[in-house]
């Protein structure tokens, strides 16, 4: 039987280009000219409405990726066209997302994301010294960019909020959430470079989650919580958890029910494997999967070794697959980078659980009890 009958893909990101206006310096494309086809685009569609590929689930998502999606207008929509046409053999019902570096933000844009109803995932690192890693190819700051277009993008989508990652360089967890929220944003992921030199700032990674985690008990007393999705989906797991309720089931949603498309049609695991050739699971020409996503759909947190002695083991559920493959480790291992910042943040919010039910804080107690409204494949990519 093939994977793709029992594991239905929810949701598919398509890179519609790899090129970018900005050079991150943590981000890992390559920025290569490559741009999706119409021919590829309109595979890709018919390839993730088949049967085989998407199943019987009824509402399904589609996430522009890149590289800076918004610099393919065309062939985004396009994409939202396809989707769009009468089919008689199908009932499924088709959600827009984007991840974008906020630095285009014109009438067009205005058009296709209002008509769409895109969901957005919108990169910001923090004010003007987090932005210094995310400047333009000419070298130039984004930060003015950015700041000035983050108020427009959210006020377009309906579902918008802020991935903002963080690396031993810009540690300020705190004010550059606080920032970011000043500006607009409606919510905070934060994000790690997993693949950065994290050995030597254990101290300052604590002490920046500490930090935070003291922030969000002062302003729960206030009778605010502080909109971070990660926390949040954290704090929601812990009290499960205390509740009775088993881990994580899975370390991420690599292969079963996340699935990536290159430029060039090729299937991937998910949009970290974009050069990992030997792992790709097929073309959109073919709604067959390679019998290698087997190992994904059966991939279980009980596999990653180690995780059943970890602080955060109620918490999470093992994290991104690709950051270890990627870094020559077993699919099964731990990445000691993500289980160093995991363990960081699963202290702070255990502390925040800890204080704020002990006091028995009813602003708190009630967020543990409401589900994040964002996408789905949002909400995966930017933990990943």
């Amino acid at each position: 039987m093939q994977p793709s009958l029992y594991a239905p893909v929810r949701n598919l990101m398509l890179y519609l280009t790899e090129d970018c206006n900005l050079r991150c310096t943590y981000c890992f494309v390559d920025k290569k000219p490559r741009r999706m086809t119409s021919e590829v685009a309109r595979k890709a569609v018919e390839f993730f409405l088949h049967r085989n590929i998407s199943g019987a689930e009824w509402q399904i998502g589609i996430t522009f990726f890149g590289g800076e999606p918004f610099i393919e207008l065309d062939r985004m929509e396009e994409v939202v066209a396809i989707a769009r046409e009468p089919r008689q053999d199908t009932y499924k019902k088709i959600r827009f997302s984007a991840t974008t570096n906020a630095t285009i933000a014109t009438p067009r844009v205005e058009r296709i994301i209002k008509d769409s109803n895109m969901s957005l995932l919108i990169s910001m690192d923090g004010g003007h010294g987090a932005s210094a890693y995310r400047p333009f190819v000419s070298g130039k700051s984004s930060y003015e960019h950015v700041a000035k277009n983050l108020p427009k993008l959210v006020s377009w989508s309906g579902d918008a909020y802020v991935r903002m990652t963080f690396h031993p360089g810009a540690l300020d967890l705190v004010g550059n959430v606080r920032h970011a929220l000043e500006l607009g944003a409606p919510a905070v992921a934060l994000c790690p470079v997993v693949e950065a030199r994290w050995a030597g700032h254990e101290e300052a990674l604590e002490e920046a989650y500490q930090a935070l985690a003291e922030w969000y008990i002062e302003e729960a007393r206030r009778g605010r919580i502080l909109p971070l999705e990660i926390t949040h989906i954290m704090l929601r797991q812990y009290h499960a958890y205390r509740h009775g309720a088993p881990r994580t089931p899975r370390p991420c949603g690599v292969g079963t029910y996340l699935l990536g498309v290159d430029p060039e049609g090729h299937v991937m695991p998910c949009h970290r494997f974009l050069y990992r050739p030997q792992d790709w699971l097929g073309t959109v020409d073919s709604p067959k999967l390679s019998e290698k996503r087997q190992k994904y759909v059966h991939l279980s947190s009980r596999d990653i070794l180690g995780c059943d002695v970890c602080v955060a083991e109620p918490v999470c559920g093992g994290g991104c697959r690709a950051v270890v493959v990627n870094a020559g480790i077993d699919l099964t291992q731990a990445h000691p980078s993500f289980c160093l910042v995991t363990r960081a943040h699963a202290r702070a919010a255990i502390r925040v659980y800890d204080t704020l039910s002990k006091e028995h804080n009813s602003a708190f107690l009630h967020s543990l009890h409401s589900e994040s409204a964002h996408d789905g494949a949002l909400a995966e990519l930017a933990s990943s």
